[in-house]
C-alpha cells in the first residue's frame, strides 16, 4: 500500500511503499521521516547542533486586551456539555541529530507552522469555543505569558481554614525542571476536606509582573469527590464563580480563565469553597497556576529555553501529568510528538463525554488551498463521525474563504491518511479531523496565514462547523454567536450622566447570527473588567459618581453564546455635566504588516509573530483615560466611527488616538478630516497621536488629505520611519523620558513611527534628532501611539503638563492658586480625593498672546481665524491671528522656518 505522511519542513510527504504496516509501525515511520531525523529536507536546513539563542524576555509583560480577549466566565451557548480536544500542530522538540531542541518545521516566508497554527488557535478557536459553551481541552499549553507562578498546598501561597481536612492522593509540587519519565503530578500531595463542612482552601500566587495570565487549577479526580466543586476567583474587576466535576479531569491542569492581574500577593485569589449540594462527599485541593510560562521539561539535561506554548506535545503532556505511556510510546527516551497529542486527549477523556478532536495545521509541497482529513489505513478507518466532522470542516473553510478573501480559494476537499493524530489506535474515544488550512510553502497562501484577520476567520468557520456537527447528532438547529458591537461611545447625555451605546455587529453568513441581548462589562481602569450586566437594548445609562472615570465594553449574546468584546471607551463623569475632553478611538486596524518580528536565532532565525496584544489591543483609549483621570479631567470617550454623532462644539479638546491605523483603514476620512477642521477653526484643540498617521495622509494621501496636512495641522511627514524608539521631551515636557515601545513596557512595538516637520514647535525629540512631537496654539501632534509610551508615570505628567498648554481657558489650581481649593473645579473643592480639578478662567486670562501680525516665514500655510473661549457657553472675545508660536512661553517670539514643498 501507499501512505502519504508529513514529512519535515518543507518536504511534505514520505511514501511508503511497504505493505501490511501496522498502524504503529506506520507511526514509527512517520516519527523517522517527520520527528526526530530531519530527512527529506529540501527547502530549509537546520544549521547546526549548537543550541538556539532565545530571545530575551521583557521586564513587563505586555497586556493581553484585544478582542478577542478574557471572556467573562464560560457562557451557556449552543456546544454546552461538549468537550472539544485542540491539537495546535507541531512545537520546539530534541533531536538527537542535533543534539538540541529545534521547531519541527522550517522557517519559510518569515513564519513557522509551529508558531502560526497554535497563535491562531489559542487566541481565536479555543476561545470561539468557550464562548460557545464548550469545555476546551488542549493538546499544548495554551497560556502565552511566558511567566508563571504557582501556589500549592505543598508550597507557598496556600492555606485553609474550617475543619475535617486531611491529606489526599498524590498531587503537584513544582520541584522542576523535569526529567524524562518525572511526572510533576505525582512529585508533590493534596488536601481534602469535606464537601458541604463549609471549609475553605485558598490560593494567592504571587503574579510576577502587571499583565494577562491564563488561570489553572488542579484537583485529583476520584469517585467520591463532589460534582459541584465551587471554585471562587476573585481579581481586581470581580469575583467569579465556577463548579468543576471533581470525579473526572484530576492530575492535571484544568484552565479557567484569562484575567489582567496586578504585579505581588493579593490582585489573585482563588478558594474552593465546601458548600457542595451533595452529602458525604469530598473536595481534593492540590494547586493554582498563573501564566503559560517557560518550558521546563528537560531532555538529555537540556531544555529548550522557548515559552512552554511553543513547545511540542512531548513536554508539555508530560508536564501535564501524562504517563510516559502518552509522550513516549516507543520507550526510547524521546518521545512521539504526533501521536502523544492524540493520545493524551484519549487519556485526559473521561467516559460519556460528548467529544471531538480537531487539529490545525499548514500544510507544504507546493500547492495551494485547503484540506480536511480522516484516518484510513488498510479497512482501519476513523471512529464512527470523523468523516461528518471533516466534510463540515472543510465545506465552513472553504465558504468562509471565498466569501471573505478569495472567490477562486482552491478546495483540495476531505483526503484520509494514515495520520497518527487521527489514529484510532491512539485515540478511540471520539471523532477526529486534521485540518490543513492552506500552504506554508506557497507565497500566497503564507501572506494569508499571517493575516490576523485570516487566522481570526478560518477560526470562526471551524467554530461554526462543530456546532453544525453537534446539532446535526444531536437533532438541533445550529445558533451561532454573535459578531462583536461595533461603534461604541460612551458620553454625558443630557442630564449629565454617562450614557454608553453602540451597534450590533455584522450577522448572517459567514459570521455569527444576530443578538438577542447584550453584556455590558464596566472597569475603573479599563483593565480589570466585572462581570457585567445584560440588556436587551443597544444603549444603557451607566452608574458612575460624579469625579469618577469608568470604561465599558460590550458583548452580544444569543442562545449560541456570548460574543467577544467591543473595543473599550471610557469617560469621567464631570460635576457640573460638560466634559472637556473628547477621546477618539481611531485604532482598528489588524493586519499582518503589524506583525512584530522576534530574532528566534538557531535554525529558526527571524520571524513574524501574532501576539495579538502585540498588534492592536483595542483599548487605546484606556491608556490616556487612566492619564486624563489623573489629572482630573472630565472626558467622554467614542470609536471614530462615531464622530458624526457628537457635537464638537460641546469640548475644548479632541484627543485622536491613532494608533498604527496607516493606510488600510484610513487614517482619517474626508468626512473627519472637515469635522476636524471646522471644529478647530471655532477655537477647539486637537491633539493626534499615532505611527503611520502622516504617511498615511502626506506621503501617500490624496490632494485634499495634504491640504489638511498643510492648512489644518500645519505639519507634514519628514520620514516614514524614524528608526529609533527613543523619546525626550523639551519645553513644556521637559524632562520626561517619552521612549516608546513594547521594549520599554508600552502598550505594543511601533513599527514605523513618523518624524515630523512643522510649523510648529518640536516639543519631543528622537534619539537621532528627528522631530516627533510638535506644540502649536491649541494643537498636538505626536509621531507615534501615546498609548506606547513605557513609562506610566511619564505619560501622566505628559498629559498633564499638555493639557495646561491646550486647554488656554482653563486653570487647574483652583482660586488662591492651589491645587485643592475650594470653587468651580471640577472635583469639589479642597480636600477632594479626586486630585485636582478644572476651573475656567476669566476673559483676558489664560493665553494671553494673541498676534496682530504674521510671522513672514509662514507664508506657505493658509491662516486660520481661531475663536477663543468655550463655544457651548458662548464666550467669544473676536477674532485672532495665530501665530504659531504656542502660549506660555515667552522665549518662543519667532516661528521655526516651514517645512520644504
Amino acid at each position: 500500500m501507499l501512505i502519504w505522511l508529513p514529512a519535515l519542513f518543507a518536504a511534505p510527504y514520505v511514501e511508503l511503499a511497504e505493505p501490511d504496516l501496522t498502524p504503529d509501525e506506520i507511526d514509527e515511520r512517520l516519527e523517522e521521516a517527520a520527528g526526530r531525523a530531519p530527512v527529506g529536507t529540501t527547502h530549509v536546513a537546520l544549521e547546526g547542533p549548537e543550541p538556539l539563542a532565545i530571545a530575551p524576555v521583557p521586564d513587563k509583560e505586555p497586556d493581553l486586551r484585544s478582542a478577542p480577549v478574557d471572556h467573562p466566565g464560560r457562557a451557556d451557548g449552543a456546544l454546552s456539555g461538549k468537550g472539544i480536544y485542540l491539537s495546535q500542530c507541531h512545537g520546539f522538540i530534541w533531536y538527537d541529530s542535533l543534539w538540541s531542541f529545534s521547531t519541527q518545521r522550517g522557517n519559510l516566508y518569515d513564519t513557522v507552522e509551529d508558531f502560526h497554527n497554535p497563535e491562531g488557535m489559542n487566541q481565536y478557536l479555543a476561545r470561539y469555543l468557550e464562548n460557545a459553551g464548550a469545555a476546551v481541552f488542549t493538546t499544548k499549553e495554551r497560556g502565552m505569558n511566558r511567566r508563571s507562578a504557582i501556589a500549592d498546598n505543598d508550597g507557598d501561597g496556600y492555606s485553609e481554614a474550617g475543619s475535617g481536612f486531611a491529606d489526599g492522593a498524590a498531587g503537584f509540587a513544582d520541584h522542576g525542571p523535569w526529567v524524562y519519565g518525572e511526572n510533576p503530578f505525582d512529585a508533590g500531595t493534596t488536601r481534602t476536606f469535606p464537601a458541604s463542612g463549609g471549609g475553605v482552601a485558598t490560593w494567592v500566587p504571587e503574579v510576577p509582573v502587571d499583565g494577562v495570565y491564563a488561570v489553572y487549577a488542579s484537583w485529583d479526580s476520584d469517585g467520591a469527590h463532589a460534582k459541584d466543586a465551587h471554585y471562587r476567583i476573585t481579581h481586581p474587576g470581580d469575583t467569579i464563580d465556577r463548579t468543576y466535576d471533581q470525579t473526572v479531569h484530576g492530575s492535571t491542569w484544568q484552565y479557567v480563565e484569562t484575567l489582567w492581574l496586578p504585579a505581588g500577593v493579593g490582585g489573585l485569589t482563588v478558594e474552593l469553597i465546601g458548600d457542595s449540594a451533595e452529602s458525604g462527599k469530598k473536595l481534593s485541593a492540590d494547586a493554582v497556576r498563573i501564566g503559560g510560562g517557560m518550558g521546563d521539561v528537560r531532555r538529555h539535561d537540556d531544555l529548550s529555553g522557548r515559552p512552554r506554548w511553543e513547545e511540542g506535545a512531548i513536554q508539555y503532556t508530560q508536564y501535564n501529568g501524562a504517563p510516559t505511556s502518552v509522550y513516549d510510546p516507543y520507550a526510547d527516551g524521546n518521545g512521539s510528538d504526533p501521536s502523544s497529542r492524540s493520545r493524551w486527549a484519549d487519556w485526559e477523556h473521561p467516559s460519556g463525554e460528548d467529544a471531538i478532536y480537531v487539529s490545525w495545521h499548514s500544510n507544504a509541497g507546493g500547492g495551494t488551498g485547503t484540506s480536511t482529513y480522516t484516518y484510513e489505513s488498510g479497512s482501519t478507518k476513523g471512529i464512527a463521525g470523523s468523516e461528518d466532522l471533516s466534510e463540515l470542516l472543510q465545506e465552513e473553510l472553504v465558504d468562509a474563504f471565498r466569501a471573505l478573501w478569495d472567490p477562486d480559494w482552491t478546495s483540495r476537499g476531505t483526503k484520509t491518511a494514515a495520520f497518527s493524530e487521527v489514529n484510532p489506535s491512539h485515540n478511540n474515544e471520539m471523532p477526529a479531523a486534521l485540518i490543513e488550512l492552506a500552504f506554508h510553502d506557497h507565497s500566497y497562501d503564507v501572506e494569508l496565514l499571517k493575516e490576523p484577520a485570516f487566522r481570526r476567520d478560518a477560526s470562526r468557520a471551524m467554530y461554526r462547523a462543530i456546532v453544525r456537527y453537534f446539532a446535526d447528532k444531536d437533532g438541533t438547529t445550529p445558533i451561532y454567536l454573535p459578531e462583536a458591537p461595533i461603534d461604541v461611545a460612551l458620553v454625558h447625555d443630557t442630564s449629565g450622566q454617562l450614557a454608553l451605546s453602540w451597534s450590533p455587529g455584522p450577522a448572517a453568513y459567514p459570521y455569527g447570527d444576530d443578538p438577542t441581548s447584550y453584556l455590558v462589562q464596566t472597569s475603573i481602569d479599563g483593565r480589570s473588567w466585572d462581570n457585567g450586566f445584560t440588556t436587551s437594548g443597544t444603549s444603557v445609562v451607566l452608574e458612575a459618581s460624579k469625579g469618577s472615570t469608568l470604561f465599558a465594553r460590550v458583548s452580544g449574546l444569543n442562545e449560541g453564546g456570548l460574543s467577544f468584546p467591543s473595543e473599550v471607551v471610557g469617560a469621567r463623569r464631570a460635576r457640573d455635566g460638560s466634559p472637556i475632553v473628547l477621546l477618539v478611538g481611531g485604532f482598528d486596524r489588524l493586519q499582518g504588516s503589524l506583525l512584530p518580528w522576534e530574532a528566534v536565532g538557531g535554525s529558526v532565525g527571524d520571524v513574524r509573530r501574532m501576539e495579538l496584544w502585540r498588534v492592536n489591543p483595542y483599548d487605546q483609549l484606556a491608556a490616556h483615560g487612566r492619564a486624563l483621570d489623573a489629572a482630573g479631567v472630565p472626558f467622554d470617550g467614542i470609536a471614530d466611527e462615531r464622530l458624526g454623532d457628537v457635537d464638537l462644539g460641546s469640548y475644548d479638546l479632541v484627543i485622536w488616538a491613532a494608533g498604527e491605523e496607516s493606510t488600510a483603514d484610513e487614517t482619517l476620512s474626508s468626512a473627519q478630516q472637515a469635522a476636524l477642521s471646522a471644529f478647530i477653526e471655532s477655537g477647539g484643540g486637537l491633539w493626534i497621536s499615532g505611527a503611520e498617521v502622516f504617511w498615511d495622509l502626506d506621503a501617500q494621501g490624496s490632494a485634499t488629505d495634504q491640504a489638511f496636512c498643510t492648512d489644518v495641522l500645519e505639519t507634514r511627514m519628514g520620514s516614514d520611519d524614524a528608526g529609533t524608539s527613543t523619546a525626550t521631551g523639551s519645553g513644556p515636557l521637559e524632562g520626561l523620558d517619552l521612549s516608546f515601545g513594547e521594549d520599554v513596557g508600552g502598550a505594543y512595538p511601533v513599527e514605523y513611527p513618523d518624524a515630523l516637520t512643522s510649523a510648529h514647535r518640536a516639543v519631543v525629540s528622537y534619539g537621532s534628532g528627528a522631530i516627533a512631537g510638535v506644540l502649536g496654539d491649541r494643537i498636538f501632534l505626536l509621531g507615534y501611539p501615546f498609548e506606547t509610551i513605557g513609562s506610566e508615570a511619564d505619560r501622566t505628567e505628559m498629559m498633564e503638563r499638555l493639557l495646561r498648554e491646550l486647554l488656554t481657558d482653563w486653570d487647574d489650581t483652583g482660586p488662591g492658586g492651589d491645587d485643592t481649593g475650594p470653587g468651580p473645579d471640577d472635583t469639589g473643592g479642597a480636600g477632594d480625593p479626586e486630585g485636582p480639578g478644572w476651573q475656567r478662567v476669566p476673559l483676558g486670562g489664560g493665553c494671553g498672546c494673541g498676534a496682530t501680525s504674521v510671522p513672514s516665514a509662514l507664508g506657505w500655510l493658509v491662516l486660520l481665524p481661531l475663536v477663543v473661549g468655550r463655544r457651548r457657553q458662548g464666550q467669544v472675545s473676536g477674532i485672532r491671528v495665530n501665530d504659531f508660536a504656542p502660549c506660555h512661553d515667552p522665549a518662543a517670539s519667532t516661528a521655526p522656518a516651514p517645512a520644504s514643498t
